[in-house]
């Protein structure tokens, strides 16, 4: 069973404020980062990250499917996230059991040695 939200369950002012949330707490983790190390930026609906290599992480809002992507270029990947209502996270439309914070902090270690979401 899929506990998903979807388009028709989720008026899009709400999946739009929810988003916003997540970019907000994205970019609040790089607010006492060197930008030498890690740059964020938000824009358009878009949070861009990028390194001084100029790879980047690009995390973007899909309202008409009511999900976050995140696209790792560098990498070759991207993952589709949907929003589980009962666990408040944005979770692998795949199956895969992955959460959207875990694997940015898992490709931010790797990346640039950060470490975000630690108290």
């Amino acid at each position: 069973m899929n506990a998903f939200l979807d388009s028709k369950d989720w008026p899009e002012a709400d999946y739009r404020k929810r988003v916003q949330e997540t970019f907000d707490d994205v970019a609040a983790q790089f607010e006492n980062v060197d930008p030498d190390v890690a740059e964020c930026e938000q824009a358009f609906g878009v949070v861009t990250i990028t390194f001084p290599d100029r790879t980047k992480i690009i995390l973007s809002a899909q309202p008409s499917v009511r999900q976050l992507w995140v696209a790792l270029a560098s990498r070759g990947t991207a993952y589709h996230f949907s929003f589980d209502p009962a666990l408040q996270q944005w979770r692998d439309d795949k199956g895969r059991d992955i959460e959207v914070k875990s694997l940015l902090k898992t490709v931010l270690e790797e990346t640039a040695g950060l470490k975000p979401w630690q108290k």
